[in-house]
């Protein structure tokens, strides 16, 4: 019996085969043969592992054909196009798989260009990005926008939402706009929250608001009577610890200007601009 080789990327190219689909070829294997030849490549198996596995496993005969490819990508399309598994994929899965071709349809794109082939390539009103995605579409079975949108989910859509569309159990196109509005949405990181804590103001910048009060718990401007200087100044050296004083001043004539206007904001400071003179 031939022994032949493993390449892993060709051994994996396509999704395993079902349990069911596994003993359903078994079955007809022991019963009828292997009646399919494996299709090699320098004694590498390009098409046939399923049927290899089984006829070693049973200890049966089978043929092989040799065809030569120039690489292991042109081996890996020839097998993608020959098989007839394929079928069975969704439509996500077919894409998936054709655009691990992209690299090498480019090149080839690439090179028909410049050694002035006819086709695709040498339309003057596509794209070489264009042509390749033409070229993909036409190996899935697919329309240019699936590509497209495919192409996206594969780099920004996570794992699970990945099984699904693999599963069918969700839609390209509804996969798609989500992945791409939560996209357009802003990020929240720890960094942009720090920013954002340090541009936003504090209470006390908005209305003046001091701490470590002595007969109240918390005083702010609105609580206290503006209407007369005197009661004010008296009103901040009684509910504020003597430091704080000289600090809200500032912050105070801002406040007062807004709310009161000019004129009895000057009122208050001549008034404020005496008290300290005396205390100092």
């Amino acid at each position: 019996m031939k022994t032949l080789k493993i390449h892993s990327e060709l051994q994996t190219l396509l999704p395993p085969l079902t349990d069911e689909e596994c003993k359903g070829l078994e079955a007809d294997i022991v019963a009828h043969g292997c009646l399919s030849p494996l299709v090699t490549w320098d004694g590498i198996i390009v098409d046939g592992h399923n049927r290899y596995e089984i006829c070693q496993k049973h200890g049966l005969p089978f043929e092989t054909i040799e065809l030569t490819f120039d690489s292991l990508d042109q081996a890996k399309l020839w097998a993608w196009q020959h098989q007839e598994h394929r079928r069975n994929m969704t439509s996500y899965q077919r894409t998936a798989l054709a655009l691990k071709f992209k690299p090498m349809l480019a090149a080839k794109g690439k090179a028909n260009m410049s050694s002035g082939g006819k086709g695709l390539e040498n339309s003057p009103n596509l794209t070489k990005e264009t042509n390749t995605r033409q070229e993909i579409a036409q190996l899935a079975g697919v329309s240019d926008n699936t590509v497209a949108r495919v192409e996206y989910l594969e780099e920004h859509a996570d794992e699970e939402t990945k099984e699904k569309l693999c599963q069918g159990k969700t839609s390209i196109n509804k996969e798609y706009k989500r992945v791409k509005e939560k996209a357009a949405k802003p990020k929240t990181t720890p960094e942009a929250n720090e920013e954002s804590a340090v541009d936003e103001p504090k209470a006390s910048e908005n209305v003046p608001c001091i701490e470590g009060l002595t007969s109240v718990v918390r005083t702010t401007l609105k609580s206290i009577r503006q209407d007369d200087p005197e009661y004010l100044i008296c009103s901040l050296a009684s509910h504020f610890r003597d430091g704080y004083i000289e600090d809200l001043i500032p912050k105070a004539m801002a406040f007062l200007h807004k709310e009161k206007g000019p004129k009895v904001t000057t009122s208050i400071l001549n008034e404020l601009i005496k008290q300290f003179k005396n205390k100092r």
